[in-house]
């Protein structure tokens, strides 16, 4: 081998090398760089990705390893091949290689040069997938930079002026399977079970991942195009409330996401985690203690109060300090469990204080997408989020208020992509473009309540979805 192509192989090998020991604790769980794991990237906080690196597993950690001695390894071989095995093997890799995507570029006329990029080749698809993704998701961010920025075009008109208080608590990264009041052995939900309340037990949310699913929620969204100006937020606002966002979640990145948009459209807001320099890797919930007290008092006007929590995100033990009561499966799930429990309590805890100020209140608490496990039957087991499961989507949702004398059960299916609706009727808002047909909060089976949203933004079918059931105690 001559100097120069030493030196070639050298830089080829420690180069994709280096892209594996980066990419893998990434790509172990979200795959190749979708748009999700893009978006979570660039919407991500330097704490909160110290946190993510904190919370790996050891196999993790033991395959980047491997990847780095498998360099090393490659350094030192020394094959030495004929002119003609070189032509053979470079035929070899190059004709499967770059046949499919030249006969794609054939097909779109010489005219869609994206097309050379469309090969499954591993070291050519990883670039290309995570090119088209940041694109994607700059793109979307820079269009809804712009939309927010447009006034909104609501037309409410208040019903019904039921309760003084709307407090609405977003709850992250729950599966309703995990809390004892869906049905979960360990007790981690005292407050929820004892509280006169309805209980939906079929709610999906609209998407897997956080910014997916709130902004096609919280928003006027339709297939080719989300309205942020048009949230739930803004519509409050035009209704005559006073509006509150209080979140325990990053409001900058890289970048504001599209949901901290949302957010920053109330009279009043606050974020916890502004990606400013004194972040810590415990911060819990129980944080913006002080902000629900502020906003939790009596006024004249109508409140709408919307608390953003980090409830049980993974990585769960940041989430807990690493405490827990109850083992269960690993000390991941455990640390799961408990975040469960501390979002409990801390429900509890803004319902005395509502009740303490004398307020008419009511509390609507829901999550915004699920998890799904990784590494199952094993001491590392964890949940991390996915799009392949029924569990991505199932989460908890329920409303009580002060004047709730009984608990009420709504088997009926309901949809994250109609939440929106559901939502102007829980305010009383009448809206010509959310007015609907269902009974949102009854046990009326109502059309178009089995659709989900996957990472890469496909409308499916939840029931197409596999399951991913929690397995009994090991």
């Amino acid at each position: 081998m001559s100097v120069v192509s030493k030196r070639a192989y050298i830089f080829l090998i420690a180069f994709f090398s280096i892209v594996g020991m980066i990419y893998t604790p990434i790509g172990l769980n979200y795959g190749y760089p979708d748009i999700n794991a893009v978006g979570s990237l660039i919407y991500t906080n330097q704490n909160e990705t110290l946190e993510y690196i904190s919370g790996l597993s050891a196999s993790t950690y033991l395959t980047t390893i491997t990847i780095f001695i498998l360099m090393i390894f490659a350094f030192k071989l020394n094959i030495t091949l004929s002119g003609k095995g070189k032509k053979w093997l470079f035929a070899l890799f190059f004709i499967p290689a770059f046949w499919s995507p030249v006969k794609g570029y054939i097909k779109s006329g010489f005219e869609n040069d994206s097309e050379l990029l469309n090969t499954s080749l591993p070291e050519v698809r990883f670039f290309s997938d995570a090119y088209h993704s940041y694109t994607r998701v700059m793109s979307e961010n820079s269009r809804f930079a712009k939309i927010i920025k447009n006034k909104d075009d609501w037309q409410p008109v208040i019903k019904e002026e039921k309760y003084d208080t709307y407090i609405m608590v977003i709850g992250e990264s729950v599966r309703k399977d995990f809390l004892n009041a869906y049905g979960f052995p360990d007790k981690n939900t005292p407050w929820l079970n004892n509280a006169n309340a309805t209980i939906l037990t079929h709610y999906i949310s609209a998407a897997p991942s956080t910014q997916l699913s709130l902004t096609n929620s919280l928003a006027i969204s339709t297939i080719n195009e989300t309205q942020l100006n048009n949230s739930i937020i803004s519509l409050a606002r035009k209704a005559g409330f006073e509006t509150y966002w209080l979140s325990n979640q990053g409001m900058k990145g890289g970048f504001d996401s599209p949901v901290a948009m949302i957010g920053q459209q109330a009279n009043h807001y606050t974020f916890l985690k502004e990606g400013s320099s004194d972040d810590r890797s415990y911060m819990p919930d129980e944080n913006l203690l002080p902000a629900i007290r502020n906003a939790l008092t009596k006024d004249k006007q109508r409140k709408l109060i919307v608390i953003h929590l980090m409830g049980s995100h993974p990585q769960p033990c940041a989430r807990t300090d690493e405490q827990y009561t109850t083992y269960f499966h690993s000390k991941n799930i455990s640390c799961y469990i408990q975040s469960i429990y501390n979002t409990d309590s801390l429900l509890a805890q803004i319902e005395n204080i509502a009740k303490q100020n004398q307020l008419q209140w009511t509390m609507l608490y829901f999550a915004d997408h699920g998890l799904s496990f990784v590494q199952k039957n094993t001491n590392d087991e964890n949940l991390t989020h996915s799009d392949d499961n029924q569990q991505n989507y199932q989460v908890p949702f329920i409303i009580t208020g002060y004047d709730y004398s009984a608990k009420n059960t709504i088997d009926a299916h309901r949809s994250g992509l109609y939440l929106l609706s559901m939502l102007s009727t829980w305010l009383g808002i009448k809206e010509p473009r959310l007015v609907s047909e269902c009974n949102w909060f009854s046990n009326q089976e109502c059309q178009n309540q089995h659709t989900i949203i996957s990472f890469d933004g496909e409308y499916k079918g939840f029931n197409q979805l596999k399951d991913d059931t929690i397995d009994p105690v090991l």
